[in-house]
């Protein structure tokens, strides 16, 4: 596991079927998360078009994150 103190970030390359689990230990703050296409940054995840993806503005368990590009990342 790797531990990251609050108000700091790291990065993590990961495959596709690989898995990142993130726990809040200090408080109830929100984890800021970015996902980048490695192959061509210019591809990221987007927030606008998930919620139009999921057709709600919180996803669920199961739901796919989709880029700018409206290809699944996370």
């Amino acid at each position: 596991m790797i531990e990251i103190p609050a108000r700091r970030g790291k990065a993590l390359h990961l495959r596709r079927g690989q898995k990142a689990q993130v726990v809040n230990t200090k408080g109830q703050q929100v984890v800021d998360t970015w996902a980048f296409n490695a192959a061509d940054l210019s591809e990221f995840m987007s927030m606008e078009h998930s919620r139009v993806a999921m057709g709600r503005i919180i996803p669920a368990i199961g739901d796919a994150l989709v880029t700018n590009r409206r290809r699944p990342i996370l």
